[in-house]
């Protein structure tokens, strides 16, 4: 019997060692394979920037303003990526060059949002004038209550454009 224990021994020392070394490549192999996933918190600002003109269909109305800031924060990506991958941290110039990408993409975003909402106010503007029927361009009382979506009342808002005076009638 301690022969038959003695082999059973050995079979488990056997299937602990192939156990452990197989444990041993499975880490090693994921910390192979697994890629370095730098902060790119720094980028935020400028992806939500450029969420918010996409939400509001800037890609329609500004496609080139929209596609400058997504190859921008494509760059600053890339820039923080390559770092990771080299296992370090972001040179002062490289972090400059981030900084400056971000802000940029943020400044594009801004743009092709404010050229959307112009669009969308030509539009409207357009409708308001077809519908009067006058054909003489005068958007005569257009703005009395609508909002332009710009975040500004427009000129005239609530009162008219024919008349200056804010009455209690």
């Amino acid at each position: 019997m301690s022969a038959s224990h003695h082999r059973w021994f050995r079979h488990l020392v056997a299937g602990a060692a192939i156990a452990a070394s197989a444990a041993g490549a499975g880490c090693a192999s994921q910390r192979a394979v697994q890629p370095h996933v730098p902060d790119q918190s720094v980028l935020d600002p400028a992806t939500q920037a450029l969420d918010k003109a996409v939400s509001a269909h800037a890609g329609q109305f500004a496609p080139r303003i929209v596609d400058s800031a997504r190859r921008r924060i494509t760059v600053a990506r890339d820039i923080l990526f390559k770092a990771a991958e080299d296992d370090r941290s972001l040179t002062s110039a490289e972090h400059d060059r981030v900084q400056t990408l971000v802000d940029q993409a943020k400044l594009d975003a801004r743009a092709a949002l404010i050229k959307t909402q112009a669009e969308a106010v030509q539009h409207q503007i357009g409708q308001l004038q077809g519908n009067s029927g006058n054909g003489s361009g005068s958007t005569g009382g257009a703005d009395s209550g609508q909002s332009s979506g710009l975040g500004a009342p427009s000129a005239g808002q609530g009162t008219g454009l024919g008349n200056p005076t804010v009455g209690g009638s």
